[in-house]
C-alpha cells in the first residue's frame, strides 16, 4: 500500500467485551491466544474504562472524546445531537478516508442521529446483499456460523485492497465485532473448547436474550446456569480473538500494519450472576466487569512493544490520542475534547480517577414490557435511579440517585460484592466531593427525554405512545409540554413516533 506521512488507524472493537474473561488480562482460561501473541508488540493498559453501561454513550464518548453526561447521549436521550466535533469529522476534515465496517446499528448508522454519523462511509456488513469476501465465507452449517465477524472481516479487507489502489491517503477504519453479545451463540469449535464437561449445550442455549428477563427476576438462573453462560461468553471471545487474529495477519501480509496505529478495546463488558438484581449490562450501573473493558494499542512507534501501563486511562482518551499521533490540530476540537492522551499517560498520571455515568433508563424500563397489559400494570419506579461512579486504583465511590451509595474496595473485593461506605466513609465523601467538582467543571449536556423505536419493541406504534405518554404521567420521561392525552395530542404524538419508526425501519430493513 502506498505510505502517506500520516499513519492509518484502525480501531477494532470487541463489542460486549469486558477485561475480565481475557487471558492476556490474566483471566484463567485461554480465551485470546491471538491477542496474547500480539500484545508481545503493543501497550497494554490494565486500568482501562468506559464511560457508561451500553453502546450508545460510550461510542458516542468514543467518537466525540467527551462524556457521558458532555455529549447527551444515552437511555434517555437516544441520539447524538450535532454540534460536537466528532473523530470521522475531524479525521475526515484533515485528509483521512474514514470508513465504518459495523454490524451494531446502536454504535453506527446512517441517521442523523448516530454517535457515527460523520464516516464518510457505512458498510453495515450483516446486510444479506453484501457478499462474504473468500476465504473468509461464512459456513454453510449454522451451528458453526458465527454472527458475521468473520464475514465483517473479509469486507474490511477487501475495502483496504480497493483504497490502496484508489488513493495515497490514509484511513481511518472502525470495525464492530458484535459475536460476543448474548444471546450467546458460539460457533464451533470454540464452543466445545469452553462448555464445562457434562454440561449439554442444548440446555443452555439462549433462545433470546436473558439480560432484560433476569434483571426483573422473570428469569432466575441457577449458578450453574451463570457458570456455563459464562463458558459460552468465554467460547464468543474466543471466537472474536481468532477473527481478530486473522485480521490482524491479513494486514501483515499486505504491509499495512506497521503503517498503522492499532487500537483493540470494547466498549462495555456483562455482569453474569455477580450481582442481585443486575445481569449482563445497561441496566443503570458502574460495576467493573461492565465497565473495565480492554485497551491495547499496536504502534511501535510510540507505545513500547509487550509493555503495560497502570494508569488510569477511559474510551474519551482514544480521540485526543489519534489526532496527536496524526499531527491534526483542529483548535475547535481540541478545546472540546475531555479525554487525554495515552501518550501522557505512558509516563504518569493524567486524572484522579475514572468517571462513569449511568443515566436514568427509560431504555431499562422496557425490559418490563412483555404484552400490552404489562404497559398499563408495570411499575418503573425500581429502575428510574441514575448512578456516577468515581475509580481510582483502590477505590470504587457510586453516587445513587435513591440515596444507596457505595463504596468499594477493588483491590481486595475485586468483584464488588461488599458495600463498605458506613467503615470508609471519609474516603467516600472525599470522593464525592471530587466528581462533584470535575462534574461541575464540565460543560454537560442534559436534553429532553427521546426514546426511538427499534426492534427490541415489538409493539405497534400506538401502544408504545400510550407507554410514554403514561410514563411522562409520572415524571419519569420529559419530552418537553406534555399536553392533555386528548385526541389531538395523541394524533401528534403518533405523527412524530412514526416519523421517527420509519427511519428506524428503514435503516434496520437488512441487518437484523
Amino acid at each position: 500500500m502506498p505510505k502517506s506521512s500520516r499513519p492509518n488507524i484502525i480501531i477494532f472493537m470487541m463489542d460486549t467485551q469486558g477485561a475480565v474473561n481475557m487471558s492476556c488480562y490474566g483471566y484463567r482460561r485461554k480465551t485470546t491466544p491471538n491477542i496474547d501473541r500480539l500484545a508481545k508488540e503493543c501497550c497494554l493498559f490494565e486500568n482501562h474504562f468506559v464511560t457508561d453501561a451500553w453502546t450508545l454513550p460510550v461510542h458516542a464518548s468514543l467518537f466525540t472524546g467527551r462524556y457521558a453526561s458532555g455529549h447527551g447521549a444515552g437511555a434517555q436521550h437516544e441520539g447524538l445531537e450535532p454540534g460536537l466535533p466528532s473523530m470521522a469529522g475531524v479525521c475526515g476534515k484533515a485528509g483521512y478516508r474514514t470508513v465504518a465496517i459495523n454490524n451494531n446499528y446502536w454504535a453506527v448508522n446512517k441517521t442523523e442521529w448516530s454517535a457515527g454519523k460523520d464516516f464518510q462511509e457505512i458498510i453495515h456488513y450483516s446486510d444479506p446483499r453484501i457478499p462474504p469476501v473468500p476465504p473468509y465465507v461464512l459456513s454453510a452449517d449454522p451451528e458453526e456460523r458465527d454472527k458475521g465477524a468473520l464475514k465483517g472481516i473479509g469486507v474490511a479487507l477487501n475495502w483496504i485492497d480497493e483504497h490502496a489502489k484508489k488513493s495515497r491517503k490514509p484511513f481511518l477504519m472502525y470495525f464492530n465485532a458484535y459475536d460476543i453479545h448474548d444471546p450467546f451463540h458460539p460457533p464451533e469449535p470454540f464452543r466445545g473448547r469452553f462448555l464445562p464437561e457434562g454440561v449439554k449445550y442444548e440446555k443452555i442455549r439462549q433462545t433470546k436474550s436473558w439480560q432484560n428477563p433476569a434483571t426483573i427476576g422473570d428469569v432466575c438462573p441457577t449458578l450453574d446456569q451463570w457458570a456455563a453462560l459464562a463458558s459460552l461468553k468465554d467460547a464468543n471471545t474466543a471466537c472474536v480473538d481468532d477473527r481478530l487474529g486473522k485480521f490482524v495477519a491479513a494486514l501483515r501480509e499486505r504491509g499495512v500494519l506497521d503503517d498503522t496505529v492499532f487500537f483493540i478495546t470494547g466498549d462495555h463488558g456483562d455482569c453474569l450472576g455477580q450481582h442481585v438484581g443486575y445481569a449482563f449490562h445497561s441496566q443503570n450501573g458502574a460495576y467493573d466487569h461492565v465497565c473495565r473493558t480492554p485497551l491495547i494499542v499496536r504502534y511501535p512507534q510510540l507505545f513500547k512493544p509487550a509493555s503495560r501501563c497502570r494508569e488510569l486511562v477511559q474510551i474519551v482518551d482514544v480521540f485526543p490520542t489519534l489526532i496527536e499521533i496524526a499531527g491534526i490540530r483542529d483548535k475547535e476540537a481540541e478545546a472540546r475534547i475531555a479525554g487525554k492522551s495515552l501518550l501522557a499517560a505512558l509516563h504518569g498520571p493524567v486524572r484522579e480517577f475514572a468517571l462513569m455515568e449511568s443515566q436514568r433508563s427509560v431504555q431499562t424500563m422496557r425490559i418490563t414490557w412483555t404484552t400490552a397489559d404489562d404497559i398499563d400494570n408495570a411499575d418503573p419506579r425500581f429502575m428510574n435511579v441514575a448512578y456516577k461512579a468515581a475509580r481510582t486504583k483502590r477505590y470504587k465511590y457510586i453516587w445513587a440517585s435513591n440515596g444507596n451509595d457505595m463504596l468499594f474496595d477493588v483491590v481486595k473485593d475485586p468483584d464488588e460484592r461488599w458495600n463498605i461506605i458506613q467503615s470508609k466513609s471519609d474516603i467516600a465523601a472525599t470522593l464525592r466531593k471530587s466528581m462533584e467538582q470535575m462534574l461541575m467543571s464540565m460543560e454537560q449536556r442534559y436534553y429532553p427525554d427521546m426514546m426511538t423505536p427499534d426492534r427490541q419493541i415489538r409493539f405497534p406504534a400506538e401502544t408504545i405512545t400510550h407507554a410514554l405518554r403514561r410514563l411522562a404521567a409520572w415524571g419519569l420521561y420529559q419530552p418537553g409540554v406534555v399536553p392533555a392525552w386528548d385526541g389531538e395530542a395523541k394524533e401528534k404524538a403518533m405523527e412524530r413516533l412514526d416519523e421517527w419508526g420509519k427511519k428506524r425501519r428503514s435503516l434496520l430493513e437488512h441487518t437484523e
